[in-house]
């Protein structure tokens, strides 16, 4: 499932979101590790060099646990019945949201 998403009629002002569906227990780990890496003491200081790098792609203000992974960020978003949504933004400013066959509706 993918979708664009943006302001204007430049394609270039676009987010392309895709939404993948793991398996339940995949989605668990993939948040665990997030949360890990958001932990790291240098954690703040990547996600504040990844923003400034990439200030086109990130549109995460509402995220939490954030935390650079390569050259991706990584943040997890409450879903309304409470469960943990991994996001992962891209340098291009595409984005993919992780959730399980049962939340996919509720997190697009």
């Amino acid at each position: 499932m993918t979708s664009a998403a943006g302001t204007g009629d430049d394609t270039s002002d676009r987010n392309e979101v895709e939404v993948v569906v793991l398996e339940a227990r995949a989605v668990d780990e993939m948040v665990g590790k997030i949360r890990a890496a958001s932990d790291a003491p240098s954690a703040a200081d990547a996600v504040a060099a990844w923003r400034a790098e990439h200030p086109r792609a990130d549109a995460t203000p509402e995220g939490h646990d954030h935390a650079v992974v390569g050259a991706t960020l990584m943040y997890l978003h409450d879903a309304p019945d409470g469960m943990l949504v991994p996001h992962a933004v891209y340098p291009d400013g595409t984005e993919k949201i992780y959730t399980d066959a049962a939340h996919a509706d509720a997190v697009y």
